[in-house]
């Protein structure tokens, strides 16, 4: 059986074109979204395109799920190399109807738990190759969820 239940980022690289309907929808259902990173600002906060003059945030601790400091925030270098990228994220609050706060940390807390409730060996998935190693190729599967398989 082949699953293709979250779309790895940048998989369908489409201009957001949200409309604020749309984003309230998105926030009332839950879903994951995607858009593009234009800036990465000077306490790495990233922003977001969504289209007709909205803006979404993510801000430092909001980026990653799994991937942070120890005080609790992304590094850095996480902001600086989703800079000209697609990113996934849900909605966290709808500020006004030109600003919205979003959170990558959720969409790829909801990925992993997919991952874990439903992949099984030898479960085939779809994804984007991250990195090639000596031990192993790393593979995005969605939401900014990538997973090692080694050969």
């Amino acid at each position: 059986m082949e699953y293709l239940n979250f779309i790895p980022e940048g998989w369908v690289e489409n201009k957001a074109n949200y409309k604020i309907d749309s984003i309230k929808e998105a926030f009332n259902n839950g879903d994951v979204m995607q858009g593009f990173v234009y800036e990465c600002d000077s306490n790495y906060n990233l922003h977001v395109k969504l289209g007709n003059d909205i803006v979404g945030i993510i801000p430092r601790n909001e980026m990653d799920f799994i991937d942070s400091d120890e005080y609790g925030y992304t590094r850095p270098s996480i902001c600086k190399n989703k800079l000209n990228s697609y990113v996934q994220f849900k909605i966290k609050e709808i500020y006004s109807d030109n600003q919205v706060i979003l959170s990558r940390k959720n969409a790829h807390k909801e990925a992993l738990e997919w991952m874990k409730d439903n992949l099984q060996v030898g479960s085939v998935i779809k994804g984007i190759v991250k990195n090639i190693r000596k031990y192993g190729v790393f593979v995005e599967i969605g939401a900014g969820v990538t997973r090692a398989n080694s050969y």
